[in-house]
């Protein structure tokens, strides 16, 4: 099957799409203003030569996808050190090099494949391939960066039952082949978009989709057990999109499709370069399950997601602006020994709706209530 138009860029497509890259003025525009927004106003021609020009000595001689993302590691590790108060991680235990699906919750639009595969590179394992809405692919600079990072497209919005299923066949196809015949993992959310209303729940939809292609020949259970499934829980002290997500995208019906894209691309922005606090994430155990009901195993991958979820007291602080909450546990006492959750949503909910200030806070506040009722669901 030609899998070119959804696949993520092999070594072949490299030196191209980087000449691509470090010609295209665009490109360098929208670094320019991101790396200098004040200077750039008026010496926009020097310094988008000087973004070319740092561009070619860090990426020209990149011939493979491992290359450029050896070239990217120091930018994720300046991210990193510049946009967040450390990044720790646990579960390396639950891995191995038997190709992996990964099943995220998702959180930021480009970061949380970001900082699994971040962790791999340190520790000397493969990178994984990463599943992105079409949204996010428009032919620009930015469809081009992703897909060298090993990046693949999963179609949404389709039209018409017979293009659906024709579509997210092929996509099955690809994963599958993917892990099977090239040996390489994937990363995939475990719903489609983000959870913006903080609640890591998994979207039976997406099981089914990765099913697809493999449900005639092989038994759920064995299905699991050959893609090695593993869920991921990534966690975020702080959420720079946390009012945005608050606000919700009401008028997104309105907007044309480059609109949209501007607007995704305007919002990966900001959470790759907004502060974000603490980041944690685990990679949970991979996943044993007997039985052939997505259902089950889709409550499965919820359970490990949550129970092993960093909470930060930024939860317990939301938790405490929110009086009316209909929600009491004996275990939710937590001390916030210093303001600084409550001064950080004093500062940012400055002039704000209240509804979407309840929204905001509900959304911090979700990850810690439904930890709790996974822990009490569990019983002693």
């Amino acid at each position: 099957m030609d899998y070119r138009d959804i696949s993520s860029y092999s070594d072949e497509h490299v030196a191209q799409k980087i000449q691509e890259l470090e010609a295209d003025v665009n490109f360098h525009q929208y670094i320019a203003n991101l790396i200098f927004p004040y200077a750039n106003k008026f010496f926009s021609k020097f310094i988008n030569n000087y973004v070319k020009k740092k561009f070619h000595q860090q990426f020209s001689s990149c011939d493979s996808i491992e290359a450029f993302q050896e070239a990217m590691a120091p930018f994720v590790l300046k991210m990193i050190k510049n946009t967040t108060d450390g990044f720790s991680y646990s579960g390396l235990e639950n891995l191995s090099d038997k190709p992996t699906l990964f099943m995220g919750n998702h959180r930021d639009i480009s970061l949380d494949a970001a900082f699994l595969n971040y962790l791999l590179y340190e520790n000397n394992m493969e990178t994984v391939k990463i599943a992105i809405g079409d949204n996010l692919l428009d032919g620009s600079f930015a469809e081009s960066l992703m897909r060298l990072n090993k990046s693949f497209i999963v179609h949404r919005e389709i039209k018409g039952v017979k293009e659906t299923l024709r579509k997210l066949t092929k996509l099955s196809s690809y994963i599958n082949y993917s892990l099977t015949a090239e040996n390489e993992s994937i990363w995939i959310a475990q719903r489609e978009g983000r959870a913006n209303d903080g609640n890591d729940f998994t979207d039976e939809g997406v099981l089914k989709m990765l099913y697809l292609n493999q449900r005639k020949e092989v038994a759920l259970s064995d299905w699991v057990e050959s893609v090695n499934l593993t869920p991921i829980s990534i966690s975020y002290e702080y959420d720079p999109l946390d009012l945005i997500k608050a606000k919700g995208w009401r008028d997104r019906e309105s907007l044309t499709q480059e609109e949209i894209s501007s607007s995704d691309l305007n919002e990966m922005t900001a959470g790759i370069f907004g502060y974000k606090g603490k980041v944690h994430l685990h990679i949970c155990k991979p996943v044993s399950f007997k039985g052939n009901d997505i259902r089950n195993l889709a409550k499965v991958i919820e359970k490990d997601t949550i129970e092993n979820y960093k909470v930060w007291p930024i939860s317990y602080a939301a938790i405490s602006l929110l009086p009316d909450l209909q929600f009491n546990s004996s275990s939710i006492k937590q001390d916030i020994k210093t303001n600084k959750e409550l001064m950080y949503f004093k500062k940012r909910f400055k002039s704000i709706d209240p509804d979407i200030v309840h929204e905001c806070l509900m959304t911090y506040a979700r990850p810690l209530i439904n930890k709790e009722k996974a822990r009490l669901s569990s019983g002693p």
